[in-house]
């Protein structure tokens, strides 16, 4: 039986150890870390396997840095924006695969995760418009579902798909002043009512103080973040045009 740990660390991490990465652990049974601090941020390289049962896998980069989020294949080369995962059933297939991430970190890694060094200004959530949402939250739910009729739907899951098709439906909005603005609305009023579902159904609990708005549930250790999901739903659909798997249903549905 193939030990995909040993295959990792012999491949990958002699690159990322040039970086001064290390391995740190196996998680889930599918998820392999390599960690480094450097200074009061912490990185990490992960090599993802879908789940325990699809033989496919990606490599992701992480940083503690703000602003920054992940850095994936696709993010780096146009030519894989469409791709998330690579197919790996065999054991030569999953070495090749191993091998092909080893080589984009050799090339391109030193200046990602130089890059994700430094802090990024959040371009969306700024101070002035994570206060309009904490002031205007119900008033936004309240407008967004007069016009798109969620919370009335028999359930929460429904609820949240339908936040999905919203976001789908609106993916191909004109890149003007104008309907950039509108659509700046729409995301808040999505996000007022992501939350107000969660609220209703487990007695979600908002912050808006942290850098980003996060809700959390009694009794989950799952943080969400209702804008940034709605966002980055939203240009999901925008780049990929694929709607096979609805994005804020898939965040929030463990809250459920």
């Amino acid at each position: 039986m193939l030990n995909k740990t040993k295959v990792i660390k012999s491949i990958v991490g002699p690159v990322l150890e040039e970086l001064g990465f290390k391995y740190i652990r196996k998680e889930f049974g599918i998820v392999w870390i390599f960690g480094r601090e450097v200074g009061d941020v912490k990185q990490e390289v992960s090599i993802q396997q879908h789940t325990q049962f699809d033989q496919e896998y990606k490599l992701m980069i992480w940083t503690s840095a703000e602003g920054n989020g992940t850095r994936s294949i696709g993010d780096v080369l146009p030519k894989y924006e469409n791709k998330e995962y690579w197919q790996a059933e065999t054991e030569e297939q999953f070495r090749e695969v191993i091998e092909f991430f080893a080589s984009f970190i050799k090339e391109k890694g030193p200046e990602i995760v130089e890059d994700m060094l430094t802090e990024k200004p959040d371009s969306f959530e700024t101070p002035e418009r994570k206060q309009y949402f904490k002031e205007h939250r119900k008033e936004l739910a309240e407008k967004y579902d007069a016009i798109y009729h969620v919370l009335s739907l028999p359930s929460a899951e429904k609820q949240l798909k339908r936040i999905d098709e919203i976001l789908w439906e609106n993916r191909e909005a004109e890149d003007t002043p104008e309907k950039q603005e509108e659509m700046f609305v729409l995301f808040l009023g999505m996000a007022a009512i992501l939350t107000e579902i969660l609220c209703r159904k487990k007695g979600g609990e908002i912050n808006y103080d942290t850098r980003l708005v996060e809700m959390t549930v009694p009794g989950h250790i799952l943080t969400i973040y209702p804008i940034y999901d709605v966002i980055q739903a939203w240009y999901q659909y925008r780049l990929y045009n694929d709607f096979s798997v609805p994005a804020v249903w898939a965040s929030a549905r463990t809250l459920l």
